[in-house]
């Protein structure tokens, strides 16, 4: 669409016009946008919108390629859930340790104003390995590894302020362990879709033109 049917400068239509055309949700045209973007088709700019700039691509654009965190988490969504459900009738008292010891690391790390990327992985990727289905943890495993590798998911992350969103994370994953340590199937599924759906808010928040273009005007 950029390439046949707008010129340089044209703004395109707003994300919400884009999502009733094609048929696909915002965060999927936030993500094409992010994309464009990065490719160096387009420019986001606060409080205006996605400008064309450029109608060819940038050599490494196939780079951008894959799924990006959008429906990163939507796969997570239609997963993990039922993973937390599992993972609170299967838990081992070693699980359960597990998952204590991996939360305390978030706490640690939180308050000293830290990422707790690694425990946070560990965490989800423990509750995997409570199902005792070794392709549930791979699918895991490979889900949480193609989030933080997408080029799009490090680009909205640059622009997070994590200090915002540190308390409620923890709060979510301390949620989650309390139901699955309890064996409440119903509740762990709940905080995990809550916890996912956290997420995704603050992706949706971080990317919107504002946010996207506040450090480069």
């Amino acid at each position: 669409m950029v390439q046949g049917s707008y010129r340089i400068g044209q703004r395109l239509p707003a994300e919400r016009e884009l999502a009733k055309t094609f048929g696909v949700s915002r965060p999927t045209i936030r993500e094409a946008i992010l994309s464009l973007a990065m490719s160096g088709m387009l420019q986001v700019r606060s409080n205006s919108g996605a400008y064309v700039i450029s109608r060819q691509e940038f050599a490494d654009v196939h780079a951008l390629e894959g799924a990006g965190p959008f429906e990163n988490i939507e796969a997570r969504q239609m997963i993990e859930p039922q993973i937390a459900a599992a993972a609170s009738q299967r838990a081992s008292k070693t699980i359960i340790v597990q998952l204590a010891d991996a939360l305390a690391m978030m706490r640690h790390e939180h308050a000293q104003g830290r990422e707790a990327d690694t425990s946070d992985h560990r965490f989800h990727v423990i509750l995997a390995e409570a199902t005792g289905n070794s392709a549930i943890v791979s699918i895991c495993d490979s889900l949480w590894r193609a989030q933080s590798d997408s080029r799009i998911w490090q680009e909205i992350h640059a622009h997070m302020r994590m200090e915002d969103y540190r308390s409620v994370w923890l709060r979510d994953h301390e949620a989650i362990f309390e139901a699955v340590s309890a064996g409440n199937a119903r509740k762990a599924s709940a905080a995990m879709t809550r916890h996912l759906g956290n997420i995704r808010d603050a992706l949706m928040e971080a990317s919107n033109a504002k946010s996207m273009a506040r450090d480069k005007t």
